[in-house]
């Protein structure tokens, strides 16, 4: 980000204002910058350095508009300067894209790329809004360049593992969808007293396996088809669910244990209870039920297998 030019910024409460914004980035308060920039900004509206700043907080922020506004504004100042030209695209196109016109907003977003080719946050919206487009392609082709920059960027490999598994693209679809569990921001998931390992594919015949709950009651019904499958390959198989699924899983798979999941929330964390576990026997493997289509994909059970 281009800092504020304290030199071009005369008057004593532009500079103070600016100043602020300068600690509050240091502090990693971005909210704070934006404001404090804002502030500058009406004492000296001219300052590009104050422009081009505001223009990449209001982008972080998602606020497309106000970003335009202080791109547009810093062009007319500098006319032809690319990274205000960029920035005015990228904010434009962003703004399409959120209004639903993804047509429109991808020459935008191609415009800013065409400037900055290697902008992963560019990279993943010109690849939504090609997807959205039907240019499917092309927008492998953009979600594969910004994961090369941010290999281990969460957002990004879920939106892939997003367009691939709906192209029926399994194998690396769902390995994208791995990245679900790795840390982001956002609640941490805790499992206090679970302490077998989590189960890679290991043969489990003869041996208890633990289906742990994650995510919504819907997304637990649309993974809870691959039970039937999975309890063929395991000693005994135990499914922890949502509370109000118990009965449904119950009677749909009765040679299944299905246990009402025991959670809290404390803060930022998302806490599971597995102390029901005592009275079930040994546990040998456990894995997320979000994990299970992988899986049995490495079984040769694909997810759009025939069920009987």
């Amino acid at each position: 980000m281009l800092t504020p030019e304290m030199s071009q910024t005369p008057k004593s409460s532009a500079a103070a204002f600016t100043q602020a914004g300068l600690r509050a980035l240091q502090d990693g308060d971005t909210a704070a910058a934006t404001r404090h920039f804002a502030a500058a900004r009406r004492f000296s509206p001219t300052d590009v350095g104050l422009l081009h700043s505001l223009a990449v907080l209001y982008r972080q922020e998602r606020r497309w508009a106000e970003s335009w506004s202080a791109a547009e504004t810093a062009l007319r100042l500098q006319p032809g300067n690319p990274d205000f030209n960029a920035a005015r695209a990228a904010a434009l196109g962003s703004l399409l894209l959120e209004q639903g016109a993804a047509a429109e907003a991808l020459p935008w977003l191609r415009q800013a790329l065409a400037v900055q080719p290697d902008w992963p946050e560019m990279l993943s919206q010109a690849s939504e809004a090609a997807y959205r487009n039907g240019e499917m392609a092309a927008a492998r082709s953009d979600l594969d360049r910004a994961i090369a920059l941010e290999p281990d960027n969460r957002n990004l490999h879920m939106a892939r593992a997003t367009m691939l598994l709906s192209q029926q693209i399994w194998q690396p679809g769902l390995e994208d969808y791995e990245y679900r569990l790795r840390p982001g921001p956002g609640l941490e998931v805790l499992r206090e007293g679970l302490h077998a390992p989590r189960w890679h594919g290991e043969d489990m015949m003869g041996r208890c396996l633990l289906v742990v709950a994650e995510q919504g009651i819907g997304d637990q019904i649309r993974f809870a088809s691959d039970l039937r499958d999975l309890a063929s390959l395991c000693g005994r198989l135990i499914v922890e669910c949502e509370p109000r699924l118990v009965p449904l899983l119950a009677r749909s798979l009765p040679a299944i244990t299905v246990m009402a999941s025991h959670q809290r929330r404390s803060g930022n964390r998302h806490i599971f209870d597995y102390g029901w576990l005592a009275g079930l026997g040994p546990v040998d493997a456990w894995i997320e039920i979000g994990s299970l289509a992988l899986r049995l994909f490495e079984r040769n059970l694909p997810p759009d297998r025939i069920r009987p």
